[in-house]
């Protein structure tokens, strides 16, 4: 069967394995449709996963047929490809012309047309819709979480929801539950999203024969109490420690309560005992030798571990529900706060159009987009279908499924079972065989194995480890091997020199051997792109610094972490901290330490404290970017050209934040906080990446250093036990695990997929590499014994297949050319900006006065106002927490008295503004300021500035802020749209206790 005779059949899958050219037929095929099948290419959707690939496609499509349009020779292998003829010039006229129109790209931007455009019939309202992604999305998301929780704790359902999140986090530090809310709220705030409800976080059903969790303490006594009876005169012991072991454990079940882990820790016997409980039937322990109990111990013994095992899961069914609780509600903000405003996320996306299975509501809304949508497109190509989740799918199927099983339309699918790396992130494999088995005989399957990528002697490698079906179905299981659909690979460049090389290294000597292979082959030197792939961010982070003090220019991931891997990234880092927080004692002694004090001290020589006032105006008046620029300016001479890109990197981005609008230093902090900037992969002469990152790139020379030999899966990791549409828990200990069947089938799936996945993954480091492969395994642990045959890890795969490993002499690289440096010229400096607009503050138009009496000073004014700030409406009797510092006695202090408390107590029908930005244009001059609080409501505007100052008197305070309250009034009686002398303003005074009005 050759592909030329079936790429253009009606539906067609391809098996293309790695560097097989994939995107080549793919380009291929839409050219043959529109050519040989004369398909309308406006009735054509090709979708992919990243926008890289959808331009790669796009980018074949049109040099094929500009090609073929120049040279006879090029049209006609065109034409051959897919076994058709036609004039190449008019499907690239076809093309051209509807080129806006033409759907190549990706299924998150195809999925969001289809939202925009059927926003109504998808229940959205507000006609509009902005799709947040990146780091905006984690912004929104992690401002909606703080919101949501600060709300609810507030309302009256609060002590429901603080109930509910204590089950949700049950036996976790409460430090650690707080940083980790938005990762936990991720991973099972999508399982929400996919279409469950609260009866799927309480078992669904599946297990309501389950005791209280209570019945653990009311019978457990009594049944060792019976047992140890039992065993009074029993005299089947065959061993002198039996009995003294099953004392200790029936000892130890006393002593158990659920959630504490203590039978976990009694291993040996117990461990037998909970095996033999599973079997069922009359219990015999091998326990130094054969133990026998009675059917009557048997029976008791069985009651044990049954409830005790029982009680732990409806333990864990509670902590699910609260989980279910603490997602609903979040959701439900989601709603009120984004989705109903027209924010989505791609999740939300695809989750709207996959819905239509959930519900008959859902069924309805979905055939009318369907019907519409069945007149434009009938063609469809989907590429990296092993990446496709199920939702995605139920989103795309009635459209496919339509144009597939009738009429003149058509379905391609490419892809690779063996590259199927993102299960974690929702892509089911699966899919393939669900899909074929669903057209049967209607769909063409046809594989690819012959690579264009790889040297004869990088493949020979990757055919020995990777079609070594029996020992993967002994290291991973034979329901792994059978899935491995394997054919071995064939190089196309037959003619290609290279290297593969496997070799055992010393943990302590990884570094050291890195360094040496790199420069034996000529990385940095020669004209080669290398990639250095592996399994953490951890470990990408420490190569790429130690690779660095060796002297090679490196990027991590494809992309630029400015903030964390140059001295100059990490100052700007902490200076940001302290603008956003100055009593933080260790951004301060930082920025003390690094260069750029040395220039604030030079600048604000006459200032005795920290000048962050003076900084924050000055950002205030001409952005972030300019004034860190003026800090740093002083040192750019001193900084290598390496810091240099760096500072350069830095300063664009707080450019681009200055745009954003959102101009406090918290929003500073955060977004550069993990900022990381994309970098082309020739940027460089070495690339540090995981192995995921590498997905779909190649590279000259692949080093994979420290071959991971974690034995998979790792149980540790297994958090979520879930029957897919069925039921989904919080994992309860192993071995109540083990007594179930419903979690025995799930744990085994889960177990095949992350074994699964582990094999897919090295496939996926293994064929990234064009004609230099190295692999570096560790040393075997002498620890695992006779384990070591069996144990199923990336590394031991590698090390049982070839064992240390050399193709040919390492040769090759000489033929390869030097690498060219360039020297980019030195940018001309620019002169300062000049404003088109005078710019000005409140803050500028107060004056320095008489009648004060020193300050409170900065940092505790500072914690005041955010004191202040966090305060929404305060209920009858009710005390916000304060900390006891000075910050907090000032704050309670001056809540005392009733005409300030007045204003934080709750009032109908006002609306609340809590440090309202704002930038408007008053007397021609643009005015940038901040509000503390401000309530609109039927009685007009009122403005509250909070002042710590110790002013002597009233007339004192109110003199010296006059002019910056009358830019406040001013100000926002142009945004309100009432008169200026409508608006009233007053400031609240911590030290004088009172209101005074300006």
């Amino acid at each position: 069967m050759t592909l030329s005779e079936h790429l253009l059949d009606k539906n067609l899958m391809i098996l293309a394995s790695a560097g097989s050219g994939k995107t080549y037929q793919l380009g291929n095929r839409i050219i043959g449709m529109i050519g040989a099948k004369e398909v309308d290419p406006e009735r054509m959707v090709a979708l992919t996963f990243t926008r890289k690939a959808a331009g790669e496609f796009a980018d074949s499509v049109l040099t094929k047929l500009a090609a073929g349009t120049l040279d006879e020779d090029e049209a006609r292998e065109i034409q051959e490809a897919v076994d058709g003829e036609f004039d190449v010039v008019e499907v690239l006229e076809s093309v051209v012309r509807v080129l806006p129109r033409f759907q190549l790209g990706t299924i998150d931007s195809f999925f969001s047309q289809i939202v925009r455009g059927f926003q109504y019939e998808l229940g959205l309202s507000g006609g509009t819709f902005e799709l947040i992604e990146g780091r905006k999305q984690d912004l929104v998301m992690g401002e909606l979480i703080h919101g949501v929780l600060s709300e609810v704790l507030e309302s009256e359902e609060g002590d429901e929801f603080v109930q509910a999140f204590r089950r949700a986090t049950m036996g976790k530090e409460e430090l650690r539950v707080i940083k980790d809310l938005e990762q936990f709220l991720k991973s099972w705030h999508g399982l929400w999203k996919a279409g469950l409800s609260l009866e799927h976080f309480r078992g669904n059903g599946r297990f309501d024969h389950l005791p209280r969790v209570d019945e653990w303490e009311k019978q457990k006594l009594g049944l060792v109490q019976e047992l140890s009876e039992e065993f009074e005169g029993f005299d089947g012991w065959t061993h002198g420690s039996q009995e003294k072991g099953v004392i200790k454990l029936l000892e130890a079940f006393k002593k158990h309560t659920i959630g504490s882990g203590v039978l976990t820790s009694f291993k040996g016997l117990f461990d037998k005992l909970v095996e033999a409980v599973a079997a069922g039937g009359q219990i015999v322990l091998q326990h130094h030798k054969s133990l026998e109990f009675t059917q009557e111990q048997s029976k008791l013994l069985s009651d044990l571990v049954l409830l005790a095992a029982s009680c732990e899961l409806v333990s864990a069914i509670e902590r699910s529900e609260g989980v279910g609780f603490l997602v609903k509600r979040i959701d439900e903000e989601c709603e009120r706060q984004m989705r109903s405003r027209g924010m989505l996320g791609f999740d939300d996306v695809k989750n709207l159009l996959g819905r239509w299975k959930n519900n008959e509501e859902a069924r309805l809304q979905r055939e009318q987009i369907d019907f519409r949508l069945d007149g434009c497109y009938d063609h469809w190509f989907l590429d990296e279908f092993q990446d496709t989740s199920p939702t995605e799918w139920d989103g795309l199927e009635p459209l496919i499924t339509e144009a597939a099983s009738e009429g003149e339309g058509s379905l391609f699918i490419v892809g690779d079972k063996k590259q199927a790396i993102y299960g974690w992130r929702g892509g089911d494999v699966r899919l393939f065989d669900q899909v074929k088995d669903h057209f049967g005989k209607e769909m063409t399957a046809v594989p690819m194995d012959k690579s264009y990528r790889s040297s004869p002697e990088v493949l020979a490698l990757v055919n020995e480890v990777c079609g070594n079906l029996a020992l993967i179905g002994r290291l991973f299981g034979e329901r792994v091997a059978a899935r491995w659909d394997w054919h071995d690979h064939e190089a196309a460049k037959t003619s290609m020199p290279g290297e593969a090389r496997v070799e055992t290294v010393e943990k302590e000597e990884m570094m050291e051997r890195l360094v040496e292979t790199l420069k034996e082959v000529g990385v940095g030197e020669k004209k080669l792109a290398c990639g250095i792939l592996v399994r953490t961010g951890k470990q990408v982070t420490e190569i790429s610094d130690h690779l660095r003090e060796e002297g090679f220019d490196v990027i991590e991931e494809g992309r630029r972490k400015p903030m964390e891997d140059c001295a100059v990234g990490a100052a700007v880092m902490m200076l940001a901290e302290l603008l956003a927080d100055p009593v933080n004692p260790f951004a301060r002694e930082a920025v003390e330490m690094s260069p750029i004090n040395a220039v604030i001290q030079h600048r604000f020589k006459d200032v005795e404290r920290f000048p962050w006032e003076d900084l924050l105006d000055e950002a205030r008046e001409e952005g972030f970017a300019m004034m860190i620029e003026r800090l740093v300016e002083p040192l750019r001479e001193s900084l290598s050209e390496f810091g240099r890109r760096r500072l350069g990197d830095i300063l664009r981005s707080v450019e681009e934040f200055d745009h954003s609008g959102n101009g406090t230093p918290r929003a500073l902090r955060d977004w550069l906080t993990g900022l990381e900037v994309s970098q082309a992969p020739g940027d460089a002469a070495v690339q540090v990446m995981t192995i995921h990152k590498s997905k779909g790139l190649g590279f000259d020379v692949v080093v994979l250093p420290n071959l991971n030999d974690e034995q998979v899966p790792d149980r540790a990791k297994y958090e979520v036990a879930k029957a897919p549409g069925e039921w989904v828990l919080q994992t309860p200990a192993s071995w109540v695990r083990s007594l179930f069947p419903p979690l025995v089938d799930a744990e085994e799936c889960w177990e095949e997929e992350q074994r699964y996945e582990a094999l897919c993954l090295l496939y996926v480091a293994l064929t990234r590499a064009k004609q230099g492969l190295y692999v570096f395994l560790p040393r075997e642990s002498k620890s695992r014994g006779k384990a070591a045959a069996d144990w199923s890890s990336m590394a031991n795969v590698v090390r049982q297949s070839v064992g240390d490993y050399q193709s040919a002499p390492g040769e090759w690289p000489k033929c390869v050319e030097p690498r060219e440096v360039k020297e980019f010229p030195e940018l001309p400096a620019l002169g300062d900006a000049v404003p088109l607009r005078e710019r000005t503050t409140p803050s500028k138009l107060k004056s320095s006065g008489a009648g004060f009496r020193g300050g409170t000073g900065a940092a505790v004014g500072l914690e005041v106002h955010q004191l202040f700030e966090s305060i929404a409406w305060l209920g009858e009797g009710e005390k916000p927490e304060t900390p006891q510092n000075l910050a907090g006695m000032i704050v309670d202090h001056a809540l005392a008295i009733p005409e300030i408390r007045a204003i934080f107590s709750e009032q109908g029908q006002v609306t609340l503004y809590r440090e309202q930005a704002f930038e408007v244009m008053v007397s021609g001059k643009w005015m940038s300021g901040v509000i503390d609080r401000m309530h609109v409501g039927p009685e007009g505007v009122c403005i509250y500035d909070y002042k710590t100052d110790m002013a002597v008197d009233t007339d004192s305070l109110r003199t010296k802020y006059e002019g910056q309250m009358k830019a406040y009034r001013e100000a926002m009686g142009s945004v309100m749209k009432v008169p200026a002398e409508s608006v009233r303003v007053y400031l609240l005074s911590t030290h004088l206790k009172t209101l005074i009005e300006v």
